[in-house]
């Protein structure tokens, strides 16, 4: 893609105030939306307005870049109300000198898709195949809502095709180069596949002396196939679940090793080959009941003896235990 800012001799007109910005994707997220253009002109502005037209394409822009996760369409639409509510708010200041002295259009494109709009009598064509077509058209007969302001009202959508051209200017260009067959020779190049910036070098240096005493802004935009914009980077992901043990298990590996550098680790111990013990059957040894010895006490002399003792112990035992305090 080829853009060219044509400006004629800007300081014609001490009350014409006209500029052009092109703004191109800054990062991934941006490519999401495209490139954006804009072509504008303030008739009888007062010094207060010098910077006017700078301001509304900030305006215009930052906006239009601000949510990339939305489509193209609802951005510009974001846009055009944030532009609206800034026009409104210049009219609450008593700014109203812009009032029917703005001429501004909008246009966004990504690969081959196009929106735009205006407000004012610029002029929006597309080249193509030798024909010129009125895009604009659509968009000259809206009028301004006063309540509350709204000076951007419609978008314009379609489709762009390999070398078409579009074509952006004040009125005043465009009848010179509709008078003097600019267009109609840059067309020409098209169909031949020759136009390119030498060509139009060639173009407007053949009418230099007709371009002396004309001021304003042209914005040429070519779609051609060496130049078309690779296709922009989706900043839409698929969401992928993860089981939590999963998402867990790099710090539990992490904290494993960890431990084992910190904490002495026990010798491993080397076990030898298996040796099979033959089974035991713990019932040979209980076959035959246990015999204890009988104790008999033969006399009664004995008997009487053992109690004696019997009782000794006993006395003793007790007076051990009460002894203690």
């Amino acid at each position: 893609m080829q853009v060219f800012e044509l400006h004629f001799n800007p300081k014609l007109k001490e009350d014409l105030i006209f500029d052009s910005f092109c703004y191109e994707p800054a990062n991934v997220y941006e490519k999401r939306l495209g490139s954006l253009y804009l072509a504008g002109e303030l008739k009888n502005a007062l010094p207060q307005n010098l910077r006017f037209l700078d301001h509304l394409a900030q305006v215009i822009k930052d906006k239009f870049y601000a949510t990339p996760i939305k489509s193209v369409e609802e951005n510009l639409k974001l846009s055009l109300k944030k532009t609206n509510d800034f026009l409104a708010e210049e009219v609450k200041n008593d700014n109203t000198s812009w009032l029917g002295n703005l001429n501004f259009a909008i246009l966004s494109l990504k690969n081959f898709g196009l929106n735009f709009t205006k407000v004012g009598n610029l002029k929006i064509f597309l080249l193509r195949g030798g024909e010129i077509i009125d895009l604009g058209k659509k968009l000259e007969l809206q009028e301004i809502e006063p309540y509350p302001l709204k000076i951007f009202l419609n978008i314009v959508s379609g489709k762009l095709t390999a070398d078409d051209i579009i074509f952006v200017s004040t009125k005043e260009i465009f009848d010179l180069f509709l008078n003097e067959n600019f267009l109609a020779e840059i067309a020409k190049s098209q169909v031949n596949k020759k136009f390119s910036e030498k060509e139009l070098r060639r173009i407007l240096r053949e009418k230099e002396k007709v371009l002396a005493g004309i001021s304003g802004v042209c914005l040429l935009i070519s779609l051609k196939p060496e130049f078309l914009p690779k296709k922009a980077i989706s900043y839409e992901r698929e969401v992928k679940i993860i089981p939590l043990k999963k998402f867990f298990q790099p710090l539990f590996n992490r904290i494993k090793k960890l431990s084992q550098r910190l904490i002495p680790q026990r010798p491993k111990i080397k076990f030898g080959p298996k040796i099979e013990i033959p089974k035991i059957e713990i019932r040979k040894f209980w076959k035959r009941p246990l015999a204890l010895p009988k104790f008999q006490v033969k006399t009664e002399l004995e008997k009487k003896l053992i109690l004696i003792l019997a009782l000794i112990f006993l006395l003793l035992l007790g007076f051990l235990i009460f002894k203690r305090p």
